[in-house]
């Protein structure tokens, strides 16, 4: 299995996820593999920003991806849903390679409005799914 050499081409594109109704900002960026694939997100927060770290294992080095797919702010439970996946960047052209690749993501999130709850999941290529909730932050 190759680790991270994929990610690492396209390390520093950062984002900004339109979420639909709501208040949060995001930057997504890919980077090298350092953490084991099968190890719930690092997740952190410190003066209302989120910053979660994971390496998910995608399928196919030349059409696979990881990206951040879901940001939600729900106001009235002050709660952060984050979902980070593996992804099909095919163009359809040509064929895909069959290799797994585990490729690496730093998340930073932040709404405008109070955090009590944060939850960070992972879905990698096979279905296999990782979490991490950091609850009581109004405390």
């Amino acid at each position: 299995m190759t680790a991270g050499t994929a990610a690492s081409a396209t390390a520093g594109c950062l984002g900004r996820l339109p979420a639909v109704g709501s208040s949060v900002s995001t930057e997504f960026e890919l980077v090298d593999a350092d953490l084991d694939p099968s190890d719930d997100p690092d997740v952190t927060v410190e003066d209302g920003t989120v910053v979660a770290r994971g390496t998910i294992e995608y399928g196919s080095s030349e059409c696979g991806t990881v990206e951040l797919a879901h940001a939600a702010y729900e106001g009235s439970q002050e709660r952060l849903d984050l979902l980070v996946v593996a992804a099909d960047d095919s163009s359809g052209v040509g064929g895909c390679s069959d290799d797994l690749v585990y490729g690496g993501y730093r998340l930073e999130a932040s709404v405008e409005g109070l955090l009590r709850r944060v939850t960070v999941t992972e879905h990698h290529v096979f279905g296999d799914a990782y979490s991490t909730t950091v609850d009581g932050l109004d405390d």
